[in-house]
């Protein structure tokens, strides 16, 4: 699996990092939410409880996905801004990732 940075931008009033990516999976199954999460806290060096991968879309039979993550300065600005089922959906992927 290999992640390529089509465009990043600073949001300075939000404070986060938004950023679109391709992942490249081809002859593998689509990465889930949780793998690319890590990848993009690896390459960005970013606190991982401060990372949402918005949105996701695999183009049939190409192996490819795209989609876009936001990287938040901290923990508690994510919270305050992204939706409450968003959050809970990255905390549920980590919790079982960490018990594993």
């Amino acid at each position: 699996m290999k992640i390529e940075i089509l465009s990043e931008r600073e949001n300075k009033p939000l404070a986060r990092k938004e950023v679109d990516f391709r992942v490249d999976h081809a002859g593998a199954s689509t990465p889930s939410r949780a793998d690319i999460q890590a990848k993009i806290v690896a390459q960005f060096d970013a606190d991982s409880s401060a990372v949402i991968i918005r949105n996701l879309d695999t183009k049939f039979g190409a192996g490819i996905t795209e989609g876009t993550a936001r990287i938040y300065s901290d923990p508690d600005q994510m919270k305050r801004i992204e939706l409450n089922h968003i959050v809970k959906r990255h905390e549920s992927k980590k919790q079982e990732g960490g018990e594993a």
